[in-house]
């Protein structure tokens, strides 16, 4: 780890790695990774904020416990919240976290996390409703919203977001077990290697067939959103995009609604971007980014099958890498970074600029972050309520910030989103 209170990240950029000139000279010179967190932490998953004015940020601990990050950037000692949750794995226990567009005002948030032996295992997607949204110690109701059965110890996914459209998005891996799940992914008839969309602010009174996760003629937490593509189909309405493996993190452009993924592969890594109207197949198991799965020697699977081709992507091993993460397509007040779809791998621990050239094609580059590889290290990003962007060091429980003092005014975050 860096020794510099800030690792600096503009001078390696431009000179160490092969950008055009163009894209280097976009990078503020003084981008750096600030750390925020350097304590106190037990392998972070993930962060969020509650975009409620309190200028808090919400910490995912693996092991089960929300932490709660002050305005002044103090972590407090006492927990939000905490619950039991299976940790049999690394890729266990508590993954996703998000907020209500109006928590401020209903005091609601979801969580995602391994079920224990007394929910049966499986993933679950839960909802909180606080009865005070501004206190720093969870005190309310909770009710199941969903659980997703007959998941293995990894590939579990877990992230969750709300789109623009009110609606939450959830990443399901498609199970693990080497092979004999990963037709799953290609199966619209369950939820494994998916994103759903779901209603989670309108119950259902009656299950209709086709709504896997819930019993048909019983009532359930969420109901089918219009427009969800397979409902009355007699496939799961609760599916919106799939042929996925692992999709650890994911996140809605907050300028364009599109849906940016990054799925872990077996030897392939890639990051798959969803627009509006597009393919909602990204191919696995048929294939792996570009390639067939098994391997062939080919790379035109996604032309020969259909399927959605990867934005970007690169061997397990390369680096280093064996883990991608998705990360976000910036939109904050660093000006110089706007546009740019900033990601990493999880063992490598390299952060990696993505950036869209004139002519449509989109190139990546990697720069040191400071953080020494190992496994499970560079686990998630996140966006403070003024669209600043943050990083989770999982193993070293670790919170970074980026940081530039080439800031700009910024309309997207300031109308709000979520």
């Amino acid at each position: 780890m860096s020794e510099h209170p800030f690792v600096r990240l503009g001078l390696a950029l431009c000179i160490g790695v092969g950008w055009t000139g163009a894209v280097c000279a976009q990078i503020p010179a003084d981008l750096a990774l600030e750390p925020v967190v350097t304590s106190g932490l037990t392998n972070p998953t993930a962060i969020a904020s509650p975009r409620d004015g309190s200028g808090r940020m919400f910490i995912l601990e693996r092991e089960g416990r929300i932490r709660v990050l002050t305005a002044g950037g103090s972590l407090l000692p006492t927990p939000f919240y905490t619950r039991d949750v299976n940790t049999g794995d690394v890729e266990q226990g508590l993954l996703g976290i998000a907020f209500d567009p109006a928590f401020a005002s209903n005091g609601t948030l979801y969580i995602v996390y391994g079920g224990p032996a007394a929910e049966q295992r499986g993933l679950i997607l839960r909802r909180l409703v606080a009865s005070n949204p501004a206190a720093n110690v969870f005190s309310g109701s909770e009710a199941r919203v969903l659980r997703i059965p007959d998941l293995s110890f990894n590939h579990n996914g877990g992230d969750i977001h709300f789109g623009a459209d009110g609606y939450l998005y959830w990443s399901i891996g498609s199970g693990g077990g080497e092979p004999n799940e990963h037709g799953h992914s290609q199966a619209l008839d369950n939820l494994l290697g998916k994103i759903l969309r779901l209603d989670v602010r309108t119950p259902t009174a009656s299950a209709p067939a086709g709504m896997c996760g819930a019993a048909t003629g019983q009532p359930a937490e969420y109901s089918i959103p219009g427009g969800n593509p397979f409902t009355g189909s007699g496939q799961c309405a609760e599916i919106w995009l799939y042929g996925l493996r692992n999709p650890w993190r994911f996140s809605i452009d907050r300028a364009t609604g599109d849906l940016w993924i990054g799925d872990v592969g077996v030897n392939r890594e890639e990051i798959d971007r969803y627009v509006a109207g597009g393919n909602r197949n990204f191919g696995y198991p048929i294939c792996q980014a570009s390639q067939y799965y098994p391997p062939t020697g080919s790379n035109d699977c996604p032309a020969q099958t259909g399927t959605a081709p990867p934005v970007f992507e690169y061997p397990g091993g390369q680096n280093l890498r064996c883990a991608i993460t998705g990360g976000v397509r910036y939109r904050g007040p660093i000006v110089g970074l706007r546009g740019v779809y900033v990601f990493g791998d999880s063992c490598s621990s390299e952060v990696l600029l993505g950036s869209q050239g004139s002519g449509g094609a989109w190139t990546y580059a990697p720069f040191p972050s400071g953080i020494a590889p190992g496994y499970g290290t560079v686990a998630a990003f996140g966006e403070d309520a003024d669209g600043q962007l943050y990083l989770v060091d999982h193993q070293n429980g670790r919170i970074y910030r980026f940081h530039s003092d080439e800031k700009g005014d910024d309309t997207i975050f300031s109308s709000g989103f979520e």
